[in-house]
């Protein structure tokens, strides 16, 4: 056994998930709040519902939970509540966070699924996507203001002869294509 037998040089793996909703084992001395208290604290944090339903799922009677819940929410009678109520949403938007880096991770995780189910315009998207999101498409709009369908037929020549006369190079490539409808006019006249 040599010196460096026992010592592994094996890279740590790279942290690619957020950090959990952190659980606290007892929250009546680590947090002085209840556990139904916590129970009202992750369901109004994390479910879609009011905090009145929010207070009947965590296990107050449903006669008083509009006023339990208003208590429970209000700084002044219960300040470790309100306090448990904005860690959690504090970790929600930390777990949730949408950066750069997770947002074109995801992208890729996306376009490596899709193209091993054969779905290969999935894939294509989801990488245009990627594209997009690292700058490496411009998307240009030019909107043109003018009233083409408005403007005589004459009119039209003469913006056409104008675009002739501007950009000569127009005139040389138009030489020797087929007329379909109308007259040619010489240059000029």
């Amino acid at each position: 056994m040599g010196l460096y037998s026992k010592v592994n040089f094996m890279p740590l793996a790279k942290r690619t998930h957020k950090p959990k909703l952190e659980v606290v084992a007892n929250p009546r001395t680590e947090k002085k709040i209840t556990p139904k208290q916590e129970e009202f604290v992750r369901i109004y944090c994390c479910e879609d519902v009011s905090q009145t339903e929010a207070a009947v799922r965590a296990g107050y009677s449903k006669k008083s939970a509009h006023a339990i819940a208003s208590q429970l929410l209000n700084g002044s009678h219960y300040p470790h509540v309100v306090v448990r109520v904005h860690e959690v949403k504090q970790e929600l938007a930390q777990k949730y966070e949408v950066s750069f880096e997770s947002h074109v991770r995801k992208l890729a995780e996306i376009r490596d699924l899709a193209m091993n189910e054969g779905s290969y315009a999935a894939a294509v998207a989801a990488e245009k996507n990627r594209g997009q999101a690292a700058g490496l498409y411009i998307e240009r709009k030019e909107i043109l203001h003018g009233k083409i369908d408005s403007m005589s037929k004459e009119e039209v020549w003469k913006e056409i002869q104008k675009l002739h006369d501007e950009y000569p190079a127009l005139a040389a490539v138009g030489e020797g294509n087929v007329l379909i409808e109308g007259e040619v006019e010489e240059a000029g006249k």
